[in-house]
């Protein structure tokens, strides 16, 4: 996705044609561009999904400036064999509020272009679990939404009162949000709601009236097939560039404390009403808290882990599985350095004592204090290079050979200041190796335990990086 604003082009590329595919047979090439199916507009991979599932497709695509069609028959169920260069083959729907929270407005100058982009795209949101306001879509994205079932839709809520949502949002007009609900779910559209808590403006009574509004939105209660399944609530997240922006008070353990108390007390009603917890507190809120994490049965089927809810206590359980399979002593020695942020610090710190039980192994934790953008960022997402380098240059004992988790690049290589996994190799001397996020994919990639075909780090980084806001 880190590409996917340098195209603008209405239609989607072709990035591949499967051998004796019908696309194949029918001459469609790499680097065409897929423009229409039957009339209709593609400019999407979910077009692309929806338009081409009848048995007669007239296809519009365009080669070097030029236009021709293409005319087939095929099985309902039957693929067309291509892939294409980007899911998006327009730019990326921004957002036009200015959220009193925002993390964009409180970002350095001069960085890469693309972390500037504040998404607001419903596609995104179906695609990968980005959260969106519904404010920015147009009558007709309303209605493409309805048509194509775009379930379920990750919504930032943050208040059912339309007028604090108004202010929370920085709009001039009120903004229910809850008619919006209620008419995807009628259309059998699910929602999974996001609240970023901002102390003294959108807790106590509010938080309190904006839970039970949305629980009322449950399928278990209206009787409808679809409703608000869950709801996700993240402190606010605020950087050392937080200027000429409202004033928010910053999360203390004591607050947080409280907070986890109130949503233990909601949850315990939820449940008895409808079977299901409903509402979860992100995982940064038990680490300023200083609790330990509840255990995995709380969190049910995991309704928020696209919000990054859960993770801390997925990467136990992981560390569990994963030291149960772990040897007694390697024949070669393994020296390594693990890179982590503070917030997961204890969790990957005690997984580097178990490996070190481990005759042959010496592996220590070297944890990230995020001096680039200072506040009260601490999420292993937000870790850039420059952080890496002067800390791991200034780490007592650091070996060779360094890990960094896959969450802390772009791609495998790009971190959030700009620079790649080949700048910090050479700028800091060591063997920077990236790594998966799991213990699974840790222990792996170490050589510890045999590596498995299937992918340990399922989420996208892009979610990942959203859920500070």
């Amino acid at each position: 996705m880190s590409e996917i604003f340098l195209k603008h082009v209405n239609a989607l590329i072709v990035s591949a044609v499967e051998p004796k595919s019908i696309a194949e047979r029918k001459g469609v090439r790499v680097g065409d561009h897929l423009q229409r199916i039957n009339q209709k507009p593609i400019i999407d991979i979910l077009d692309y999904r929806f338009h081409s599932t009848s048995a007669r497709l007239a296809i519009q695509l365009e080669r070097d400036g030029e236009s021709f069609s293409v005319n087939l028959r095929k099985g309902e169920d039957e693929d067309l064999g291509l892939e294409f260069e980007h899911d998006l083959g327009d730019r990326v729907h921004t957002c036009k509020n200015k959220c009193v929270f925002c993390f964009i407005h409180q970002q350095p100058k001069k960085m890469r272009k693309s972390l500037y982009l504040m998404d607001d795209d419903f596609r995104l949101s179906f695609m990968h679990g980005n959260y969106v306001t519904l404010t920015n879509i147009s009558e007709e994205e309303w209605a493409r939404i309805l048509e194509q079932r775009l379930s379920p839709l990750y919504v930032s809520v943050h208040a059912t009162d339309p007028e604090l949502r108004r202010v929370l949002l920085g709009r001039k007009e009120p903004t229910p949000i809850l008619p919006q609900i209620r008419e995807l779910a009628e259309n059998r559209i699910s929602v999974h709601a996001q609240i970023v808590l901002c102390p003294g403006w959108n807790d106590g009574e509010a938080l309190l009236r904006t839970l039970d509004e949305l629980v009322e939105e449950h399928a278990l209660v209206t009787g409808n097939r679809t409703g608000v399944e869950s709801v996700a609530v993240v402190p606010v997240g605020m950087t050392r560039f937080r200027e000429r922006l409202p004033s928010i008070e910053k999360v203390e353990r004591d607050y947080a404390r409280k907070m986890i108390a109130t949503i233990d007390k909601k949850e315990r009603v939820f449940q008895k009403r409808i079977g299901t917890r409903f509402v979860w507190l992100a995982d940064e809120w038990y680490h300023i808290a200083e609790m330990p994490y509840p255990n995995k049965s709380h969190y049910e089927e995991f309704p928020q882990l696209e919000d990054g809810i859960g993770t801390a206590r997925l990467f136990l359980e992981s560390a569990k599985q994963v030291s149960r399979k772990l040897p007694v002593s390697v024949s070669t020695p393994v020296r390594a350095t693990l890179v982590t942020a503070e917030m997961p610090a204890a969790n990957v710190l005690g997984f580097a004592s178990r490996l070190n039980e481990i005759e042959g192994v010496d592996v220590n934790v070297c944890v990230i204090h995020n001096n680039f953008f200072g506040g009260d960022i601490h999420i292993a997402g937000l870790m850039t290079a420059t952080d890496i380098i002067e800390q791991i240059g200034a780490f007592e004992g650091c070996h060779q050979i360094v890990y960094i988790p896959q969450i802390a690049v772009r791609d495998g290589v790009l971190f959030l200041d700009d620079l790649t996994v080949s700048d910090v190799r050479e700028r800091s001397g060591k063997d920077v190796r990236i790594t998966g996020n799991s213990p699974q994919a840790l222990a792996e990639a170490m050589g510890l335990i045999r590596s498995t075909s299937r992918r340990h780090d399922s989420q996208p980084t892009w979610v990942m990086e959203e859920s500070v806001v």
